[in-house]
């Protein structure tokens, strides 16, 4: 991602993602308190990622062992530090300066044919890092998400029924919310974990907007919360309200229910939507479908084994968006 990003959750199971932009910050169904979720989540989601996350510039990036963190490469070199703000740890603030010698002089590594990229920092060790997910039933399960943007802003209105709302300013917060997982589809950018916006889900149920690019995805497995994704962005976010798609009512806007909506697709302005109730989609990096060569970076991460199952804590998460251009992976908007 390019640009900041917020989050807006929605799944959807397909060979191809298209007309997808950048993840900006998580966007809630139920609220638009812009404090909701801005601080470490308790009870049934208490640990679900949160104290793994650090501020990259005006993203996130995931810990993943003592002296390396993952995020999304879309949005490039960001920062040269890493912050483990106080935020996330609960203590105090701790920046790391990113080695630029690693990788050969490269100063990080990307994962070959996805839009994951990891590095390395130097001058000291995290004191904690999340375990990565390698299973197989990831693809139906329940996730916290994790992005950094800003709250909603307007409604997105069809005949005075509200279908979403207008991507607001971005505003660097981190932010958690929930989702669920309806599948995942092979994309340019890489194995996509991809979930629905749904207004039926719950208490917290999350998409991306404009600054959630590269914030860590996870799901519960027995008793610890595992990194299962990045998020990487949502789909296509620009909607219209009638058939003249020049008259300024065009939008980015997180959608729960695309009926009575015009989308601007990659191959232009469709009218698909019409009929169809269904949440726009949002889009997260598989960490599985990578954990080899990931491991093989970051040899000190200890390969998880397929567990019998996967909680399910909920059906709605979050992911983030900075760019409201289309994305160049042929996968929507990136966050």
């Amino acid at each position: 991602m390019k640009a900041t990003s917020r989050l807006s959750l929605a799944l959807l199971a397909a060979t191809l993602i298209v007309g997808a932009t950048d993840a900006k910050a998580l966007v809630f169904y139920d609220t638009s308190d812009p404090t909701h979720n801005t601080t470490a989540p308790t009870g049934t989601y208490d640990s679900a990622g949160w104290q793994y996350e650090g501020y990259f510039g005006s993203y996130l990036g995931t810990m993943i062992s003592p002296t390396n963190f993952i995020t999304a490469a879309h949005f490039g070199v960001n920062s040269n530090t890493f912050s483990y703000d106080k935020t996330f740890s609960g203590t105090t603030t701790v920046n790391y300066a990113i080695d630029t010698g690693f990788n050969g002089g490269l100063g990080y590594r990307d994962i070959a044919g996805t839009d994951l990229r990891i590095y390395q920092i130097m001058g000291g060790t995290f004191s904690t890092f999340a375990s990565i997910y390698t299973g197989t039933a990831d693809t139906s399960a329940a996730f916290v998400d994790i992005g950094r943007g800003g709250p909603r802003g307007s409604a997105v209105t069809v005949n005075g029924v509200t279908k979403g709302w207008v991507d607001g300013n971005s505003d660097g917060v981190a932010r958690w919310g929930r989702n669920q997982f309806a599948g995942s589809l092979k994309s340019t950018a890489g194995s996509m974990l991809v979930a629905y916006f749904d207004p039926l889900a719950g208490k917290d149920e999350a998409t991306f907007s404009s600054g959630d690019s590269g914030g860590g995805a996870f799901i519960k497995v027995k008793n610890s919360w595992q990194l299962v994704g990045i998020n990487y962005g949502v789909e296509m976010g620009a909607w219209d309200t009638d058939s003249n798609h020049s008259n300024g009512n065009e939008v980015n806007a997180s959608i729960f229910n695309r009926s009575g909506l015009y989308e601007n697709t990659a191959s232009g302005w469709s009218s698909t939507a019409l009929s169809s109730t269904k949440g726009a989609a949002m889009y997260v990096s598989r960490i599985s479908a990578s954990a080899s060569e990931i491991q093989s970076v970051v040899y000190n991460v200890t390969p998880v084994p397929e567990p019998s199952g996967v909680m399910l804590v909920g059906s709605a998460l979050m992911l983030l968006v900075n760019r409201r251009s289309r994305g160049k992976s042929g996968v929507g908007r990136k966050a």
